[in-house]
């Protein structure tokens, strides 16, 4: 069982220790993130909550330890749309985890962030995020570039 909260600056190590090859390749990080990285990252989710603005990230706990599992990621995007982001780290990898974090994520959008639509982009080839795409039962509607040299498969998920 999980449960969402924000990160704070003390998760910094534990999310930098969470962080492995798979995570960087799949998101196309140019390197692997330090110890700074990981605490602006905080600092900058931590200023879009407190501000009202366009991002919200959760940190995925377990319930019963504590324990980080991973990270779930709301974006605001024009219009009522939300752009929705997930990783787990490796020791909580396919338990189901970014599938319960996703539907709590989209269930905070739709009702604290007025969203009717979330948009999920998924690099060709990441078999377990296109699994949680399915769960989601997101519909494909086509593909795009990525800032790196990957293709995206997109996905549209409606919240209303």
């Amino acid at each position: 069982m999980i449960r969402l909260r924000p990160p704070t600056i003390a998760d910094a190590n534990e999310w930098l220790a969470g962080e492995d090859d798979e995570l960087v390749r799949w998101f196309e990080f140019p390197r692997r993130s330090t110890h700074e990285d990981v605490v602006r990252a905080i600092e900058a989710w931590a200023d879009s909550w407190h501000a009202g603005g366009p991002v919200r990230c959760w940190a995925i706990c377990d319930v019963a330890t504590s324990a980080i599992a991973g990270g779930v990621e709301l974006r605001q995007l024009e219009l009522n749309d939300v752009n929705l982001s997930y990783f787990v780290f490796a020791q909580w990898r396919r338990r189901g985890i970014a599938t319960r974090a996703a539907e709590l994520a989209l269930h905070y959008a739709a009702t604290s962030m007025h969203a009717s639509r979330a948009v999920i982009k998924v690099l060709e080839g990441n078999e377990a995020s296109l699994g949680v795409v399915r769960h989601l039962d997101a519909s494909f509607v086509g593909t795009t570039p990525s800032d790196a040299s990957g293709t995206f498969r997109v996905f549209h998920r409606s919240l209303v």
